[in-house]
């Protein structure tokens, strides 16, 4: 009987046009039957996913499991999979990214040894923009670039993405770490995980591809209705990294630091996109104000756009005025006019 080597736990809503790329990558990863489970979990999306992830389960029963839930987010939906996951190793794969042929199994086979609890990878950006297309010529290679006390290394740099890293299961069980909220869940999972000081290696591997057309990615959405409620995760999370701050003795101090700016960064990002009225930005602010850090830090930027865009954030919360004005730079003649042409020099550097 083969040992079950790896649990693929992939969150489903919206992505028709991506999913079955996604799921056709993971038949190409020369892992054999009983080897690996995809455990596919349909968060409630309204679109035809439901019906692609059905037909994947019928043809390919030994592979493929569905679970079904109600819309609660990519957080909730990754849980589910954690609760069946049979593998020795746990990796996440978002519905509308894919890996490289035999990627899992070249890091399966070339890092994943004893004594080892999270092994992170790396990833290159795609374009498609709903295309099913896919880079059959890609071969995995890579090497390790670190091996060592995973807390210490996370405390110099963040590695906040889950679907780069395969984690042992039996970890993930020990601790009992699963994911909190529907914003950035990724970040806070990875904190607790890195504060229990586990053994990491990290490879110069890119296997993974990470969607940058995607529209409907729950990343780009800026719903009205969801900004409230980010802003409620918000102030719990940089209220949990500050309360680890004052007790002064934590192992990842740096790393809860540059977590509440990312915190901050990312409900400027949703507050700028939702169109608010008046009112709704005076129900944002006002709470935000009474955190202890209400602005994003300019130095973690590394380039002057990064810091002007981050400049103009800080902006949208000093008064209603600004936050129309800029809202309108960022969403209209950034995303129309600057957005596009680093795309471009992305695309022709490749």
């Amino acid at each position: 009987m083969k040992v079950m080597k790896l649990s693929v736990i992939v969150p489903v809503y919206n992505v028709e046009k991506f999913l079955p790329r996604c799921l056709d990558s993971l038949l190409r990863q020369g892992l054999e039957v009983g080897e690996y489970e995809v455990i596919c979990v349909n968060d409630g999306s309204p679109d035809g996913s439901a019906a692609i992830l059905a037909e994947y389960e019928k043809k390919h029963p030994e592979v493929f499991k569905v679970i079904t839930q109600e819309n609660r987010g990519s957080g909730a939906a990754r849980n589910a999979g954690l609760k069946v996951a049979r593998g020795e190793w746990v990796g996440f794969l978002d519905s509308d990214d894919y890996v490289i042929d035999k990627g899992y199994r070249y890091i399966l086979d070339h890092f994943c040894g004893d004594g080892v609890d999270v092994v992170a990878f790396s990833l290159l950006m795609v374009y498609t923009d709903g295309l099913s297309l896919y880079d059959p010529d890609a071969k995995p290679d890579g090497q390790i670039s670190f091996d060592g006390n995973g807390a210490e290394f996370y405390n110099r740099q963040p590695l906040p993405f889950v679907a780069l890293k395969f984690v042992r299961r039996s970890l993930l069980e020990q601790h009992g770490l699963s994911f909190v909220g529907s914003m950035l869940e990724d970040q806070l999972f990875t904190f607790q995980l890195f504060s229990h000081s586990p053994r990491l290696r990290i490879v110069t591997s890119n296997i993974y591809r990470y969607e940058q057309g995607n529209a409907q990615s729950l990343l780009t959405t800026g719903a009205k209705g969801k900004v409230l409620v980010y802003l409620q995760e918000l102030t719990m999370r940089i209220q949990k990294m500050n309360h680890y701050l004052e007790q002064g003795n934590g192992i990842l101090m740096e790393a809860a630091r540059r977590d509440i700016d990312v915190y901050l960064r990312t409900f400027y990002n949703k507050m700028l996109k939702a169109d608010l009225g008046r009112q709704e930005w005076q129900d944002c602010v006002k709470p935000l104000r009474a955190l202890p850090i209400q602005k994003v830090d300019l130095d973690r930027e590394a380039s002057r756009l990064g810091k002007v865009i981050a400049f103009l954030k800080n902006g949208a919360a000093t008064s209603y005025p600004a936050y129309r004005v800029i809202a309108w730079l960022l969403n209209v003649v950034f995303t129309r006019f600057v957005r596009p042409r680093i795309i471009a020099s992305y695309s022709q550097e490749k």
